[in-house]
């Protein structure tokens, strides 16, 4: 497990880390360095999968697209480098990368790399969810490799039909997820389950069409009228968009790494919520998690199974990306500041920072 990232000339921070635990939930202003973090991580994985981890970093490829270097390196950086750290209970990873203002590939000009053998970011448990998924689709790919080899669901859950129909006799592995009262364990009835606090009485069907290497969903809601099965086409965005999210979620084996951004898209405040609880179960049973939201029925979630004993606190990090503005000589600036309220048992916070999901009491006070 990951305990540590730091990043030093990356973007907008000329430094900057964060201790992280099994759930991290990253929230706050738009550009102002979630993603940025999460993007120090693709990077990291995207060389890895281009056999470069030791000779440098490709700012476009799978998983993340940057442009070039000028793009990467902090605005006022005194020195012309670009640093990642990661820390881990068994040892340490320090890339140190040569700016160059019009590459796409940046060199290694330092790395320490020792005690990382099976660090989840490099294994095959990794996942990473972005947050433009497909919308509804006529069909889907496959992809033997992704959803065999490797277990991916696709950057925008392009391969989670075809994984569905593949696994979908697969027992699920983390007992914390498993959705209450339902004795079928397997991930296809797991998945419907979970899906139902969305939309009440769904099922899935999948089909193979066979030719162009295309897989079908279809989708019936029990308790409508007839036995008819829709195609994801016509069902709306919500359920295309959270079937990834949930898959990754529900197959998700402990030691393994999840990268989810804007789970809570296209759905409800009550689905925002019980989302915010399946996250904190995986977490529970051990899976990385981190997780980019806008969401305080997703924080709400997380909160109300600390509450309810479901998920251990100490398991959460919680980070809040603000802006402060700095005097730098006659002007002041704005920097990226990262606050970090503390989860407690009782589902409260440590502290509540400006603007952290308190748009809903502004509102209020405004309204009364």
């Amino acid at each position: 497990m990951i305990t540590k990232i730091a990043v030093e000339n990356f973007k907008c921070f000329e430094k900057e880390e964060l201790e992280l635990s099994y759930l991290n939930l990253f929230s706050g202003v738009n550009s102002m360095g979630k993603s940025t973090m999460i993007q120090a991580l693709l990077l990291l994985r995207q060389a890895q999968e281009q056999n470069a981890l030791g000779k440098g970093i490709y700012l476009n490829g799978k998983y993340t697209g940057i442009g070039v270097g000028r793009d990467l390196l902090f605005t006022n950086a005194q020195e012309n480098y670009i640093r990642i750290s990661l820390e881990s209970e068994a040892g340490i990873c320090k890339k140190i990368y040569r700016y160059e203002g019009e590459a796409d590939f940046l060199q290694e000009i330092f790395g320490e790399k020792s005690g990382m053998s099976g660090l989840n970011l490099f294994d095959e448990g990794f996942t990473y969810i972005a947050a433009d998924r497909l919308g509804p689709q006529s069909s889907y790919q496959k992809s033997h490799y992704e959803v065999w080899e490797q277990r991916q669901l696709g950057n925008h859950g392009e391969y989670a039909v075809h994984y569905l129909r593949e696994h979908e006799m697969d027992n699920v592995d983390n007992e914390q997820v498993l959705y209450e009262g339902e004795p079928n364990h397997r991930i296809s009835r797991q998945v419907e389950r979970w899906m139902s606090e969305i939309t009440p009485g769904v099922a899935f069907r999948t089909e193979d069409y066979g030719h162009g290497n295309m897989v079908g969903l279809t989708v019936h809601q029990r308790g409508t009228a007839g036995a008819e099965y829709f195609s994801a086409q016509n069902v709306g965005f919500g359920i295309s968009y959270v079937l990834p999210v949930i898959l990754a979620l529900v197959k998700a084996k402990a030691g393994e790494l999840l990268i989810l951004e804007n789970p809570e898209a296209h759905l409800h405040p009550k689905g925002q919520r019980k989302m915010g609880e399946l996250i904190a179960r995986a977490a529970q049973g051990n899976v990385q998690i981190i997780v980019e939201t806008h969401s305080d029925h997703v924080l709400n979630g997380i909160r109300l199974c600390a509450k309810r004993n479901i998920l251990e606190p100490e398991r959460v990090r919680l980070f809040y990306f603000d802006r402060w503005e700095k005097e730098n000589g006659s002007e002041s600036v704005v920097v990226p500041v990262v606050q970090k309220p503390i989860l407690q048992k009782d589902g409260r916070l440590s502290f509540w920072p400006a603007g952290f999901f308190d748009e809903w009491d502004k509102a209020i006070d405004e309204m009364y």
